[in-house]
C-alpha cells in the first residue's frame, strides 16, 4: 500500500479562529511515571519537529500542573512524559485536567475539553483498525505475488477493502463530528493514509466552508489539490463504446470489431518492439487461458512496420489468438480512436460494446476479468 506520510499536527498562527482564553492550563495526576519530567508540544503541519511550550514536574502524589500563555489559536498539544507516554489534547478550554496510569496509559481521562476527549476515543478505536489494515494489506500484497486462484485473491482483496472501509468511515465520522477546527485538521491529515483523494478533498472542502480562514486544513486542502492535479486523469473512452475499426490479420484475414460484437473482449495494444509488451505477454496469455472458457475473446492490436518481426514475435510468444495489424506503428488510425499513448495498453470491452476498464496488468487483469465475465457453465 502506498502511503502519503503527513505531519499529524497543525499550524496556528495568523488564522481567524481566535483562542478565546489567553491562557492554557492542564493538571492532574499521573500514577506509575517511570520519569518526572513533563513537556507540553505544539505540533505543526510541515514542521516535522513539535514546538515545546512548557516543562513541569509529577509531584511525588503523582500531581502536576502546567499553565502557559497562549497567544494563538486552537491547535493540537502532546503532553509528554519523560521515559513515559504521552497524551495528545487540543487547547479548545483553558483548563483541562488529566488522570493516568502509566501502566495503563490508554485508559486516561480527559475532563473539561470535549475536543480532546473526542480526540481519545478515536485514537482508541483508531489505533485497532489501523493496525487490521496493514495486516489485511500486507496479505493481499503477498497472495497477489503467488499463483493462488483469483477467486483466493479476490477473498483477500474483498477483507482489505472492507478494513478500509471500516477505517475511512471512523475517520470520515469523527470529522463531521468535531466542532475543533484542530480536531478537524489533525483527523483530515490521518485520512491521507488510507482514503482515496477524491473523498479526502470532499472533507476537506466541507471542513474549509465551516473554518475558511483556519491555516492548516487550508494547508492540507493545498496539498490534496497539488495530488490530484498529479494523478493521471481517467480514460478518457472509459464507460463510452468501443470505436469500431478494421484490420487484417496475421494469416491475411480481413478482421472488424464489429463482428465479434456481444462478447466480451480484450483489445491488447503491443508492438514486436517493445520490451515491456513482449514482458506483459505471458499475463496476457495467462488471462486468455483462464477466461475463454467464461466468454473472453482476446485481440492483440500491433503497432509494427515489419510484418516479418511482427509474425516472428507472434510464433516466439506463442500469441495464438486474434492477432491484427496494419503495420502502420503510431500513424494507424486505431492510436488516435483508442488514444494510445504508450506501449503496452489494453482496454476491456464488455458484452454491449462499452469500454469498462483500460490498461490493466498483471494480476489485475486476471482479477477484473474474474470479476465482470459470467461464471463458466458446466456442460456434459
Amino acid at each position: 500500500m502506498r502511503y502519503l506520510v503527513i505531519l499529524i499536527a497543525l499550524m496556528v498562527a495568523g488564522t481567524s479562529c481566535k483562542n478565546k482564553h489567553a491562557y492554557f492550563e492542564i493538571k492532574g495526576k499521573i500514577v506509575h511515571a517511570k520519569g518526572t519530567k513533563l513537556s507540553l508540544k505544539q505540533l505543526e503541519i510541515g514542521n516535522q519537529n513539535p514546538v515545546l511550550i512548557d516543562t513541569g514536574i509529577i509531584g511525588k502524589d503523582g500531581s502536576f500542573y502546567l499553565k502557559t500563555f497562549m497567544p494563538f489559536d486552537q491547535a493540537l498539544f502532546v503532553l509528554s512524559i519523560d521515559n513515559g507516554p504521552e497524551v495528545y489534547l487540543i487547547n479548545d478550554v483553558p483548563n483541562i485536567n488529566i488522570t493516568l496510569d502509566a501502566d495503563h496509559y490508554k485508559q486516561y481521562t480527559v475532563e473539561g475539553s470535549p475536543s480532546s476527549i473526542q480526540l481519545h476515543t478515536f485514537l482508541d478505536s483508531y489505533s485497532n483498525n489501523y493496525k487490521n489494515v496493514v495486516d489485511k494489506v500486507a496479505v493481499y500484497d503477498s497472495i497477489q505475488k503467488t499463483e493462488a486462484a483469483d477467486s483466493v485473491v479476490l477473498t483477500y482483496k474483498q477483507e482489505k477493502d472492507a478494513a478500509l472501509k471500516t477505517i475511512n468511515d471512523l475517520i470520515t465520522a469523527n470529522v463531521q463530528q468535531a466542532i475543533n477546527p484542530a480536531l478537524k485538521s489533525y483527523l483530515l491529515a490521518k485520512s491521507f493514509a488510507t482514503m482515496d483523494k477524491i473523498n479526502i478533498a470532499k472533507l476537506i472542502a466541507a471542513s474549509k466552508e465551516q473554518y475558511k480562514n483556519y491555516k492548516p486544513i487550508g494547508f492540507l486542502e493545498t496539498i490534496i489539490a497539488q495530488q490530484i492535479k498529479q494523478t493521471p486523469a481517467p480514460y478518457a473512452l472509459l464507460n463510452k463504446q468501443a470505436p469500431l475499426f478494421a484490420m487484417t490479420d496475421n494469416y491475411n484475414r480481413p478482421f472488424s470489431l464489429d463482428s465479434i460484437k456481444g462478447k466480451y473482449v480484450l483489445l491488447d495494444f503491443w508492438a514486436s518492439w517493445c520490451k515491456p509488451c513482449r514482458e506483459e505477454n505471458p499475463n496476457v496469455g495467462k488471462a486468455y487461458r483462464l477466461y475463454r472458457r467464461r466468454g473472453l475473446e482476446v485481440v492483440s492490436v500491433s503497432l509494427d512496420s515489419n510484418m516479418h518481426q511482427w509474425k516472428m514475435a507472434l510464433d516466439n510468444d506463442n500469441l495464438y489468438w486474434l492477432n491484427v495489424s496494419d503495420l502502420k506503428e503510431w500513424k494507424s488510425p486505431v492510436v488516435d480512436k483508442y488514444k494510445v499513448t504508450a506501449l503496452p495498453f489494453n482496454v476491456l470491452i464488455d458484452t454491449t460494446g462499452k469500454i469498462i476498464a483500460a490498461d490493466l496488468r498483471g494480476r489485475d487483469l486476471t482479477m477484473k476479468l474474474n470479476e465482470v465475465l459470467p461464471k463458466a457453465v458446466n456442460s456434459y
